[in-house]
């Protein structure tokens, strides 16, 4: 709880054994979270026993993919406000407080991590990216389009909840872009980012970079066409 709205957390989490534990206990340390429920999402190693380890809720998501698990823990929320978090190292969890101090004024907080030490080609697309999606649906400047790390009204997510579609990361750029289409509020915040532990599926070299990418690319066009369209019907 925290100043009087509840609070959950979701970790979609794929082969964090080696973070998992750690981060769960040390948002248990916090003393402000009604709920914390992770997500494994088809793990080859020991990321349910460590789970196990904790208070955390146990969920599985047999479906492979960043998205898939979100919305998983999606189906399942229950508080006033909900935080995504991935549990691999890359993100403190006392920072949970910089999203909570504003999100009373927003309906989201995201987070941005490219000003850290991060690779060069993953910082710029990331930059470009978030100020591309700015642009075509006339939502708030981001310098970060990839981050996780992020916190929502519970009455917001859910409008926008039905129409997640995407089971791979690209989850990300729909959840954003289907934000800014709802008119929602949106603020993003610097956190304190570091080197995750182990190899990341999606961005742990410039091929896989390039897949997310095209992926992302994809997204936004249907996106915008889909609002193009839907204008068009209005006119005529």
């Amino acid at each position: 709880m925290y100043k009087g709205n509840s609070v959950e957390i979701i970790l979609p989490a794929y082969n964090e054994s080696q973070t998992i534990k750690d981060y769960i206990k040390d948002l248990e340390k916090l003393k402000i979270f009604d709920k914390i429920t992770a997500i494994d999402n088809n793990s080859s190693d020991n990321t349910k026993e460590e789970i196990e380890k904790t208070s955390a809720k146990y969920l599985f998501e047999k479906n492979q993919g960043f998205g898939a698990a979100v919305k998983r823990g999606l189906d399942n929320i229950s508080c006033d406000y909900v935080v995504i978090s991935e549990p691999d190292g890359s993100f403190s969890a006392k920072d949970v407080y910089l999203l909570l101090e504003q999100i009373e004024n927003y309906d989201a907080v995201f987070t941005t991590r490219t000003y850290s030490d991060m690779k060069f080609y993953l910082r710029f697309g990331n930059k470009i990216y978030g100020l591309l999606i700015s642009f075509l649906f006339r939502g708030p400047i981001l310098t970060d389009a990839g981050s996780s790390f992020r916190i929502f009204k519970k009455k917001k997510l859910k409008e926008i909840i039905p129409r997640l579609k995407s089971d791979g990361p690209e989850l990300q750029m729909e959840l954003t872009t289907s934000l800014m289409i709802n008119k929602a509020k949106i603020i993003e915040t610097k956190v304190n980012y570091k080197k995750r532990k182990g190899k990341s599926n999606y961005t742990g070299n410039f091929y896989d970079s390039f897949k997310v990418l095209i992926v992302f690319t994809k997204v936004i066009i249907l996106k915008f066409f889909i609002i193009f369209w839907n204008v068009s019907l209005r006119i005529h």
